[in-house]
């Protein structure tokens, strides 16, 4: 199931860590590497061929998970075009693939033009990464805290797999320890702190913030239709089918 597999992955996970800490070597070469990953690998095999080795396992780890960020921000996109939040352009499901192409090239070929920045600007692609990662910790606390207003206010229904009685304990614990790491995304990432080593996460993220409230107050709240109701309750429906069955 999915809770076995994201428990699995954490232990996994921190097994990895406790590797890399046991052989890191000499830490000020780690930080001066340009890749520190390779360097901590090369320090622990000795062998160009060995660290090689453990470098492409690594890489075919992230292409695993890029497939499947791929995955979730074409699905969100055309989601999104579906409900009328981008062109409608963009919700067409291509009937030879079934597969939503346009939703699929959309994002990939923003972040490839994100990525040239990297050319241009070491610290302008760092700006991109932090403000990224903190976007994506931001979607989870909005998320985590409407679902716990929800179980507040009685309004969660029963479902087939529930945290029941530990669903608040463990709602406000993710609340928290989101907040917590969220305030270290913003963070400097060197010292002596000037401009080219500045985290400017927080004032974009800050500007995106403005622009997006002001987008919804001035047009979205009153041309946007909102949600599908209709379609989420079919899906909702079709999958409780598919469970019973």
């Amino acid at each position: 199931t999915m809770f076995w597999g994201i428990v699995s992955n954490m232990l996994l996970s921190f097994g990895m860590i406790l590797i890399f800490m046991t052989c890191l070597g000499d830490v000020d070469a780690v930080l001066a590497a340009g890749y520190p990953l390779i360097a901590i690998c090369l320090s622990a095999t000795k062998s160009v061929a060995g660290a090689s080795a453990l470098v492409g396992g690594n890489l075919m780890t992230i292409v695993s998970s890029t497939i499947g960020s791929i995955t979730s921000a074409s699905r969100l996109t055309w989601a999104w075009s579906r409900d009328g939040a981008l062109p409608a352009y963009f919700s067409r499901v291509d009937p030879k693939q079934h597969v939503p192409v346009r939703s699929v090239w959309l994002p990939m070929v923003i972040v490839a033009l994100i990525s040239l920045l990297n050319l241009a600007s070491v610290t302008a692609f760092s700006v991109i990464l932090s403000l990224s990662t903190f976007g994506l910790y931001q979607s989870y606390f909005i998320a985590i805290a409407c679902m716990l207003s929800a179980r507040l206010s009685g309004r969660v229904e029963k479902a087939l797999w529930s945290l029941g009685r530990a669903g608040v304990a463990v709602n406000v614990f993710a609340l928290v320890y989101t907040a917590w790491l969220g305030i270290f995304m913003v963070f400097p990432n060197y010292l002596p702190i000037d401009a080219n080593y500045m985290n400017y996460a927080l004032p974009i993220n800050a500007f995106i913030w403005i622009i997006a409230l002001v987008t919804w107050f001035a047009w979205a709240r009153n041309h946007w239709p909102g949600l599908d109701i209709e379609l989420i309750d079919k899906i909702v429906a079709d999958g409780d089918r598919d469970t019973k069955d």
